[in-house]
């Protein structure tokens, strides 16, 4: 290639950038900031649709940085490769060595230039209108130029995608890309673009209505100078005539050719929310040069294309959808149905199930949309993507009654806010009664996801124990299954023992949830169901970790770890049972920071989780470490006066709060709170017994602890049992012989490092720790693998209640009567005065209601002479 002389100004085409025009643009340092920053690459590519912003955003970085910047502005004739090349050299001119007379240079301009640039300073050169010469050789010359000249910089302004962006593992040059979503206004520039007129005030919800277009505020700028319509608010009103505006531009528009190809095309992808080019060759197979279809739409910016892995997506931006839709409204309509049917099958193939599930709705077909959440395995229930609950509000109430897996969805995305709880509730119930309804007449699978809905929605609506009736019964109905349909909904299949595994462990059951897990964590492996292998894992440890056995919890977290997904990351409900058992871990560690560390990964969800009691439980243990009971108490106290708010407390917490506030209580030294809280609680109740016994031996009453654990005591968890043994053998060191007992001692310690677990040891009276520490010292016990704790959190002495006259009489009067009236009428006072009596009375025995009062009167015997 012979180059033109460097004097040959006439062919060859170089400017400045054109100074911004401050009537319709603004500084935007966002974008100046993003440019500085894409210029230390070796090549930045500013990428966006035409009328974006992109000349004007590198004309304001150019004129405020310190680099030298060269410019070359690409026009028609650089199409080219020869006179592109030529272009190039000019805008080079300042820089380039003089030639060698009579020298071989290398044949490539690239090579040429490279070698006529060597020894001058860093710069930058700017290629603007890039799309005009965007082929693969120019691209392909462009990075040999970059190889070969380590001091020059090129920032190019293009519409689409080079082809260095989908080539990206192959490309060694740095290579720094901003796209058109960095190229939008966000709030703040559009409301900057608009102030001072009637704009202004709903700039940020223009902006969205717009997509954030430069071009298109600038129009509804023009727009808000025309006579307002009285029948629309104003944003409607100016996004309905920017909309207009673009439908006549788009309609004499010279870019887009209205061909009978390019317009089957159009009508053919606008119903899709986006797609690729293999999309489009499956929705329009009768398209001969899709590719070149693409490339002129992007160009003339009724797409927009982002990379994503490699590929390349393209979507049309909603307000020139609405335009073309206008435009093509004929063609749209014969092809939607069609176009959505087949976009629905090829994204469900290649794993994309949110676009997949939406075209279904779209088109009506619900049975096929329920189908689709069973066999994808459920990712879209469990994630809760705001595009997935947007399309299942769309399905009709009359329809969606025939369908329990999608009235189950709608009700726990409604169930996740607070808002909408009653909402949720509703949606629930309404999935209970349709999988009633339906019963046993269905199909294997179809039974499956209605046993799976019916157990999620007992559980949600705070039935836990039909919840496990039915998780029992579901996984009977499981071996039904056909083997041939079982691998066909296999991701399914894992969910729903998951979600089975889950409710069972609610009500206590560990041993049928272990096995549901465990077939969870099979099923979920064979099918290659990563984020439900990992949910289904975590469970399996959570289960452990309740029960106790935190060596085999820790291990089982381990493996959780090792199968959590990364990208997209697992959703917080479904890291909240990981986080917890690695928290309880920590706990049993007496380690109160590190188990924060985990806790506090996941404490948001305690606001509208089902998990919110074990969560608030957790935080109260380790605030009982810390130190800081009464903090804790109050905490715990203010939350639970709030629980109609959250979701429906599953039996296991609820059986376990009443022992943590107890332990709380004992912490501060409260023995009458403590009573008041367990006196409510049935005797039968193992966890109810224990603090009991706690409480007893807090007390100093030994014997009292043997009377109450040497019974028959049906513990259903392998801490509760130890929990009692530990409290069993001190007692019975205070009252007899410690040689008597040696098999005891050991068996405690054995049993603390078998499980990990030093955690009854951390809830120990001060002397009862002394007791059993020295016991094993004495007696040559190894004692436990981890340290034995330092010092004890429930103290030696404990305080009891002491009325004054006045607060004893009202307390006997309480008890022959619940009238206040009466009572204040008895004691000669006002109605209002023993209303704060009575608050000052029941915050001394550290109860709430006189029923409690009256507990804790008996107890502590208040109420005798």
């Amino acid at each position: 290639m012979v180059f033109a002389e460097d004097g040959d100004v006439a062919a060859l085409l170089s400017r400045p950038p054109r100074p911004p025009n401050p009537l319709s643009t603004i500084p935007r340092p966002r974008v100046t900031a993003l440019i500085d920053a894409g210029a230390a690459a070796a090549l930045c590519i500013v990428r966006g649709p035409r009328d974006l912003g992109k000349s004007v955003a590198l004309g304001h970085w150019a004129a405020g940085t310190r680099r030298e910047v060269l410019w070359l502005h690409l026009t028609e004739e650089s199409a080219a490769p020869t006179r592109f090349w030529q272009q190039l050299q000019m805008a080079l001119g300042p820089k380039l060595l003089p030639r060698s007379p009579g020298a071989a240079g290398p044949n490539h301009p690239a090579h040429q230039l490279a070698a006529r640039l060597g020894g001058t300073g860093q710069f930058t050169l700017v290629l603007e209108n890039f799309y005009r010469v965007q082929d693969a050789p120019v691209q392909a010359g462009l990075l040999e130029l970059l190889a070969h000249a380590p001091e020059l910089n090129i920032i190019v302004a293009a519409r689409s995608a080079l082809d260095i962006e989908v080539e990206y593992p192959t490309i060694t040059t740095d290579f720094h890309v901003i796209g058109p979503e960095s190229l939008q206004f966000n709030d703040t520039e559009a409301r900057d673009f608009h102030a001072g007129t009637d704009l202004e005030p709903v700039s940020a919800r223009l902006n969205e209505q717009l997509n954030g277009s430069p071009v298109l505020h600038k129009s509804a700028r023009y727009a808000a100078l025309e006579p307002r319509r009285s029948t629309l608010g104003l944003i409607d009103d100016i996004v309905d005539k920017v909309t207009t505006s673009l439908h006549q531009r788009l309609t004499a528009s010279q870019e887009i050719p209205h061909s009978g190809p390019l317009i089957g095309f159009m009508a053919a992808t606008l119903p899709l929310s986006h797609f690729d080019l293999a999309l489009a060759r499956a929705v329009e197979p009768d398209c001969p040069d899709p590719e070149s279809l693409l490339h002129a739409l992007v160009e003339a910016g009724t797409l927009w294309s982002t990379t994503v892995n490699g590929t390349l997506r393209y979507s049309y931006p909603v307000i020139v959808a609405n335009a073309l839709t206008a435009l093509f409204f004929e063609e749209l309509a014969d092809r939607r149905n069609v176009t959505l049917d087949i976009a629905a099958a090829v994204e469900f193939a290649r794993g994309e199930y949110l676009p997949a599930f939406s075209y279904t709705v779209a088109i009506g077909d619900y049975q096929r949309s329920s189908s689709m959440l069973l066999r994808s395995g459920l990712p879209l229930l469990l994630e809760a993507h705001a595009g997935f609950a947007a399309a299942l509000k769309t399905i009709p109430h009359t329809e969606i009654v025939k369908y329990p897996l999608l009235s189950l969805a709608l009700g726990l995305v409604y169930n996740a806010d607070k808002l909408t709880h009653s909402k949720g509730a509703e949606y629930l119930s309404l999935a209970l009664t349709s999988s009633k309804l339906l019963g046993r007449a269905l199909p294997p699978e179809e039974r499956l996801a209605m046993n799976m809905a019916q157990a999620v929605a007992l559980r949600m609506t705070g039935q836990f124990k039909l919840a496990a009736a039915s998780s029992r019964t579901s996984l009977r109905d499981r071996s039904e299954l056909p083997l041939a349909d079982r691998d066909q909904i296999a991701p399914f299949e894992s969910v729903a023992l998951a979600q089975w595994g889950l409710a069972l462990i609610f009500t206590g059951d560990f041993t049928t949830a272990t096995a549901a897990l465990q077939s969870a964590v099979s099923t979920a492996h064979a099918a290659e169901a990563h984020q439900t292998l990992f949910f289904a894992t975590s469970l399996l440890a959570y289960r452990y970790a309740l029960d106790g056995d935190l060596v085999t919890a820790a291990d089982l977290a381990a493996s959780a770890l090792e199968c959590m997904p990364v990208a997209p990351p697992a959703p917080l409900y479904e890291q909240t049972p990981l986080c917890m058992t690695l928290a309880m871990v920590e706990l049993g560690r007496l380690q109160p920071e590190a188990a924060a560390a985990h806790l506090d990964k996941v404490l948001s969800e305690a606001a509208t989780s089902e998990f919110w009691g074990r969560l608030r439980i957790i935080e109260a243990q380790i605030d009982l470490l810390r130190g800081h009971s009464g903090m804790a108490m109050g905490r715990l106290d203010l939350i639970l006066a709030q629980k109609k708010e959250l979701p429906a407390l599953n039996p296991f917490d609820a059986a376990a709060l009443p022992v943590t506030r107890s332990a709380l209580l004992l912490a501060r030294g409260n023995a009458t709170g403590a009573a008041a809280v367990l006196g409510r609680s049935t005797s039968k109740s193992p966890p109810a017994r224990i603090a009991l016994a706690r409480l007893s031996l807090s007390l100093g009453r030994p014997a009292e602890v043997v009377e109450l654990l040497s019974t028959d005591l049906r513990q259903t968890t392998a801490v509760q049992a130890l929990d009692a043994w530990v409290l069993l053998t001190v007692a019975r060191l205070q009252l007899q012989d410690a040689e008597t007992l040696q098999a005891d001692i050991e068996k405690v310690a054995g049993a603390v490092t078998a499980l990990g677990n030093q955690w009854p040891l951390a809830l120990l009276p001060e002397e009862a720790l002394e007791l059993l520490t020295s016991a094993w010292q004495e007696h040559g016990v190894p004692l436990p693998a981890a340290p034995v704790p330092s010092e004890a959190r429930i103290p030696a002495s404990l305080s009891k209640v002491s009325l004054t006259p006045r607060e004893a009489s009202i307390l006997a009067t309480l008890a022959t009567t619940p009238d206040r009236a009466e009572i204040a009428r008895i004691h000669f006072v006002s109605l209002n005065t023993i209303k704060s009596q009575l608050r000052t009375l029941y915050k001394k025995l550290g109860v709430g209601t006189r029923e409690d009062a009256l507990v804790v009167a008996h107890q502590e015997h208040l109420l005798t002479g």
